[in-house]
């Protein structure tokens, strides 16, 4: 309850804000309307592209790409716009997502002050998704904005085991708000995907266990009704001065009276027989 407070108080601040809260619009499914104002080129394209990206609109992601794309950068480069996270991370989406060309975001991204962020931001340009220098919450939203299919329950899991040092996710309002939308992911992604799949596993085992139990009865009477038929034949192959000896009606009921006796009398041996059919299929739970 108090990560949840803390997320929708912390979220809730981000009204007069509105860079934070175009970046909430882009990782969710919230509706995006450009701010008013008057802002900086980069900003300006930062908003639109979050627009096309929302819109799905190529040619307009496309425009804004072409604008930024014609700043030249050095090595060293101090532009604030190189170390803008927010623009970096919705260009990042647009041009994948739109297949626009990536050498310019490229460099503009190798020559920022490396660190995770950084690190993320290039390894999620070039498709390199495993990397454990990754920023896993940055990774998982990412996927889940572009290509959902690529998302592991393995990535999950690690998403999760890392995203729980706290103070590493909350060292920037990027970070935080793309660590809180990672969170509502691994919940929405993977806790009902594991509760349906422990739902259908145990109605399979049930199902499995009523099939093997009519499988099993089946069997049982068709191996008696083999021992029955196996006996009549050497009954039959008997030389003619033994079988004046045993009357084969008589023997044939005799047997079946004992075997189908030992089998529905004595429930023992058909638990036992059924429990060897659970096993051949490898089945080891068969208490």
């Amino acid at each position: 309850m108090v990560f949840i407070e803390e997320k929708h108080s912390y979220l809730s601040s981000l009204a007069n804000q509105p860079k934070q809260a175009a970046l909430v619009a882009l990782v969710t499914d919230e509706v995006f309307q450009l701010p008013q104002g008057s802002f900086s080129e980069p900003d300006t394209i930062y908003y639109s592209s979050i627009q096309a990206i929302k819109k799905n609109s190529k040619e307009s992601f496309e425009s804004q790409y072409a604008k930024i794309s014609k700043r030249k950068v050095s090595e060293n480069s101090v532009a604030p716009f190189i170390h803008d996270d927010f623009l970096i991370f919705t260009l990042v989406i647009g041009v994948l997502k739109f297949e626009c060309d990536k050498e310019w975001l490229l460099g503009v991204i190798r020559n920022r002050a490396r660190g995770k962020v950084t690190t993320s931001f290039e390894n999620l340009l070039i498709g390199n998704y495993l990397s454990k220098a990754n920023n896993q919450s940055m990774v998982l939203v990412f996927l889940f904005l572009l290509d959902k299919s690529k998302i592991t329950n393995d990535q999950l899991n690690e998403a999760y085991n890392t995203m729980s040092n706290t103070k590493e996710s909350f060292n920037s309002d990027f970070i935080r708000i793309v660590y809180y939308r990672a969170f509502d992911i691994i919940i929405q992604f993977k806790l009902p995907r594991d509760a349906d799949e422990v739902s259908r596993l145990l109605e399979f085992e049930s199902r499995f266990k009523k099939r093997i139990n009519i499988f099993s009865i089946v069997v049982y009477n068709l191996f008696i009704i083999g021992i029955l038929c196996g006996a009549y034949k050497v009954f039959q192959l008997l030389p003619e001065d033994k079988k004046l000896f045993v009357n084969d009606l008589n023997l044939i009921l005799g047997l079946g009276a004992v075997i189908g006796l030992s089998g529905n009398f004595i429930p023992k041996l058909k638990t036992r027989f059924q429990e060897m059919i659970l096993r051949a299929f490898g089945y080891e739970n068969v208490k």
